[in-house]
């Protein structure tokens, strides 16, 4: 009985200095981690989208871009017919007058050509459809030229500058690491942009709550054969050192 006390007594110790190993080992890579890096799940991939818009009000006659297709700067996308102009418009042919290339320009037929090399992301017309100015009829966008951006909390941004080594992870590619670099860093927070006014100050009162500032991440390396897209959630961890106080 007394070997056996000892042995529970021996399995007992082990067991506390097992578990006070894995919490010292655990309080180290936090430390770590809160001291070196600036960590935040709120990123994603994004990118420069370009919208396409028709200089005239008209209908679309042909449409050749397609969702996903890859498309060179100034190539052909459709075609718009400016026919229905003066049936849109009645009084425009007295606002022209004899104004004879104007004239002309309504009734020839517009090109929509795409205004950079990219990929079609979202198409949002179809033939025989009547378009005007500033309508956005499709959105492209350059794959090659991908970044993150990830938002940061207002308590942790001092830590952040540009240049700093970031650890990239993307929600869609598992088991795979990228390397990024901090580009810049946004001048104001996210919510200043916010559609959704604060009903606290709206109602004269109001309650601390961190913000978040946009980071803007550049890839490192490319990505070529990876398939991202922008909108992917990413976790990013900026490589921050503690040199900035």
């Amino acid at each position: 009985m007394q070997g056996a006390s000892a042995i529970r007594v021996i399995l007992i110790n082990l067991i506390v200095v097992v578990v006070l190993f894995a919490l010292i080992i655990a309080g180290y890579f936090y430390y770590t981690n809160s001291t070196n890096y600036v960590t935040t799940q709120d990123a994603q991939v994004s990118g420069t989208i370009v919208p396409i818009t028709v200089p005239f009000t008209g209908t679309i006659t042909h449409w050749y871009a397609a969702v996903n297709s890859t498309v060179n700067q100034g190539e052909l996308l459709g075609n718009q017919s400016n026919s229905s102009v003066f049936a849109l418009n009645p009084g425009l042919s007295q606002m022209i007058g004899n104004n004879k290339s104007m004239l002309n320009k309504l009734k020839d037929e517009e090109t929509v050509t795409s205004p950079i090399s990219g990929t079609i992301l979202q198409n949002n017309v179809a033939v025989g459809q009547v378009v005007e100015p500033g309508q956005v009829v499709a959105e492209v966008v350059n794959l090659g030229n991908l970044n993150i951006t990830a938002n940061i909390l207002e308590t942790e941004i001092r830590h952040v500058s540009v240049g700093q080594t970031v650890n990239i992870s993307i929600d869609g590619i598992p088991n795979t690491s990228f390397k990024g670099t901090v580009q810049s860093i946004g001048d104001t927070t996210t919510s200043a942009f916010s559609v959704i006014p604060n009903p606290d100050a709206a109602q004269g009162s109001y309650t601390a709550v961190a913000q978040r500032i946009p980071v803007t991440i550049s890839l490192n390396g490319g990505y070529a054969g990876k398939a991202l897209v922008p909108g992917m959630s990413a976790v990013v961890s900026i490589q921050v050192n503690n040199n900035n106080s």
